[in-house]
């Protein structure tokens, strides 16, 4: 039908009598009951989604290889994986993902409600961390809050203590679980009401350390922790206002309080210090209450500003200052420390397209931390054997504010650029620089510069500049006055980064690019003088044919610093510099042996680092041997599909990893006469992980 005929099939239609309520002023309504979306696609009714279930097994142990996917037991383990939605009715609907159901690393998350109306949520999940199996310790009770000796202790020194015998294997580690559920409903007026409650707990053994006077120990500390968070909110959602009102509370609560652990030292000039103490993480409270807005002031020009106060408490009852008996340690000023900070956060922000081809940006940030804990003298006792003179509390505050100015402008349909200037004040007490401010300039260009080429390039100039560098009063042993720490020093820093990608062929896409940024610490006499850290990075895709796609990636990454000190707390007599340089290269291949039947893939990875540490005292010293890693991975699969609903899934992953670290490469317990230490070992394994399992199609 042409357009002269449609507008004749109108005119008349117009021209037809109406009845009913159109005849009586109202307007005909077009009956929508049988209309139906021809271009749409199906919606699903029911259930639908795959469940795997199978089996795995590991065929060694190691903490490195198992350090976050919870795979460092060897032995069989239950594969449970699986993604199911459900789709009823008047929007009803069900979201349900799980997986790892078989290890430490398990997770569940569903989702549900009816859109538009009401959302329930429910989510668990654990993260593991094994951090080494290597450690050996004389000490009996590791994981509770009291570690104590076998007979044969004290003694003057490791190479006297008798730990052939004493010395038990523990394996360190901690594992977190985290279960959240909470809903949101849609009232009245726009306005959406959410609450969420969640409950997270800690557990493990990690290290740590205490010392009497020159001899130490390394020890391992107990975790048990608890933090309760409740989320609430209530948000409005209107044409051009959106707003929304959050409060958000915090409680963490530890089940120690302190470490206890016997001296393994006898030290007889000091007959009291036969017991160590040390604090553990007290129990605290956070609350903060939110408010955020943001307007549509026009199609071109939007704004939104939050801010949020908080407030943190930590009122935990002291401990004694010392076990030691046999000191007369004047009492403390208080039973507990009453810590309390207030925290203040608010944004601002405005973009506007101004033209078609400008756009302007601007944010502020405020923020700031108001350490309102009172201060009072506290006595000092060093490493439970000397006292020291009284202490005065530090109440640590700071304030941050944030500047960032941009524009993009669009000179063609291929060629934008951007140029932009950040600003940052941060004013401290009780620290070494009173004041920072750093100023950073910056400018980026992206172009398809040919038919198939797209480059990005950005530079960058920083510059940090602080008020006058003082030693914080109250610090023992004092602080070398020539010293600047490298977090308020005043710095130069440029930066670049430049990114070409490449359509070779309508098959294969190529990507090079390179990232650089070097630090200039000038007017650091001692400590860090300077940094460089530079990565270039390539990478290939490739469709070979429709059944076969393959990926390439190479990656180098250097990074340089020297810094200066003084052994004779003066002017700097030693220099010392570290250079690592980490490769990698990655091959993956996918292919699709039988359509609709067979698919099988591979990935391959080698990744290479090295650590060169030198230091020049102007003496013939002899230089630290260098720190290397080396990494080899294999993963192999294959997926068959036995019918529609029905397919087996296969998995080999073998890896290689293998280091020399000097700092731990032979230091048994006993090698250092004034330290007994946990004797790791570097990690090295050899791990293979073989999956097989059965997934069903709903």
């Amino acid at each position: 039908m042409n357009t002269s005929q449609q507008l004749l099939l109108l005119s008349m239609l117009a021209a037809l009598p109406v009845t009913g309520a159109a005849a009586e002023g109202g307007v005909a309504q077009p009956d929508t009951a049988k209309w139906e979306c021809k271009e749409c696609p199906p919606v699903e009714r029911g259930w639908s989604g795959t469940v795997d279930l199978g089996l795995g097994q590991v065929s060694n142990k190691s903490y490195k290889f198992g350090e976050y996917n919870g795979l460092y037991q060897q032995g069989g383990f239950f594969v449970g994986d699986g993604s199911v939605r459900f789709r009823g009715a008047d929007g009803y609907y069900w979201n349900i993902d799980a997986s790892d159901a078989g290890l430490h690393t398990r997770l569940l998350d569903a989702e549900g409600g009816r859109q538009g109306k009401y959302k329930l949520m429910l989510r668990y999940d654990e993260v593991p961390h094994a951090l080494a199996d290597s450690a050996r310790t004389p000490f009996a009770g590791s994981g509770g809050a009291a570690l104590t000796l076998p007979a044969g202790f004290p003694s003057a020194n490791t190479l006297t203590m008798p730990l052939g015998n004493a010395l038990q294997q523990v394996d360190l580690s901690t594992q977190r679980k985290r279960l959240t559920a909470g809903g949101s409903w849609i009232g009245a007026n726009d306005w959406e009401y959410a609450v969420k409650f969640g409950r997270e707990t800690k557990q493990g053994m990690i290290r740590t350390g205490g010392a009497f006077f020159a001899n130490s120990a390394q020890l391992v500390e107990p975790l048990d922790y608890v933090t309760d968070q409740v989320d609430v909110s209530a948000s409005y959602a209107g044409r051009r206002l959106q707003v929304k009102l959050a409060y958000y509370s915090s409680r963490f609560g530890n089940g120690n309080d302190a470490l206890t652990w016997q001296n393994p030292f006898a030290v007889p000039a000091t007959p009291g210090a036969l017991t160590g103490q040390l604090a553990l993480l007290p129990d605290n409270q956070f609350h903060q209450f939110l408010a955020s807005a943001g307007y549509q002031f026009s199609d071109r020009t939007r704004g939104s500003a939050d801010i949020a106060w908080g407030r943190m408490t930590q009122n935990q009852a002291f401990l004694a200052s010392t076990l030691n008996a046999g000191l007369a340690v004047p009492d403390l000023p208080g039973s507990a420390l009453d810590g309390r900070a207030v925290t203040l956060d608010a944004n601002l922000k405005l973009s506007s397209a101004v033209t078609k081809q400008l756009r302007l940006n601007a944010i502020y940030a405020h923020s700031e931390r108001d350490n309102q804990t009172p201060q009072a003298s506290y006595p000092s006792v060093s490493t439970d054997m000397f006292l020291g003179a009284p202490r005065t509390n530090l109440p640590y505050s700071f304030t941050q504010d944030k500047l960032k100015l941009g524009a993009d402008y669009r000179f063609t349909a291929l060629t934008k650029a951007g140029v932009g200037f950040d600003h940052d004040r941060r004013q401290r007490t009780f620290q070494s620089v009173g004041t920072t401010s750093e100023d950073t300039f910056w400018g980026k260009i992206a172009t398809r510069a040919l038919d198939k080429v797209d480059m990005t390039l950005k530079l960058a100039h920083a510059e940090r500049k602080g008020s006058s560098y003082q030693a914080v009063p109250g610090i023992l042993p004092p602080e070398n006055p020539l010293l600047r720490k490298y977090h308020v020093a005043d710095r130069d820093r440029d930066s670049a980064a430049v990114r070409a990608d490449i359509a070779a062929t309508d098959s294969i896409n190529v990507g090079i690019g390179a990232e650089s940024s070097r630090d200039s610490y000038s007017e650091s006499a001692i400590g860090l003088a300077s940094g460089h850290d530079l990565s270039l990075n390539g990478d290939v895709s490739w469709v070979v044919t429709p059944q076969t796609s393959l990926h390439f990636f190479v990656n180098r990454q250097e990074i340089k610093s020297t810094q200066r000190g003084s052994q004779s707390f003066s002017t700097p007599d030693w220099t010392g510099q570290n250079r690592d340089a980490i490769d990698t290269v990655g091959i993956g291949v996918k292919h699709a042996a039988i359509k609709d039947k067979l698919d099988i893939g591979a990935d391959y990875l080698v990744s290479r680092s090295r650590s060169e540490i030198s230091v020049n005292t102007g003496a013939s010293n002899p230089a630290f041997p260098n720190i290397t890693a080396s990494l080899d991975s294999l993963k192999l699969y294959a997926n068959y599909r036995v019918s529609d609903r029905i397919a087996l899934l296969g998995s080999w992953w073998n890896e290689r990893y293998d280091t020399a670290n000097w700092m731990l490469e032979g230091v048994a317990p006993s090698t250092v006469p004034n330290m007994l230490v946990l004797g790791e070992q570097p990690p090295r394994y050899r791990a293979n992980v073989v999956r097989l399992a059965l997934r069903y199609r709903l």
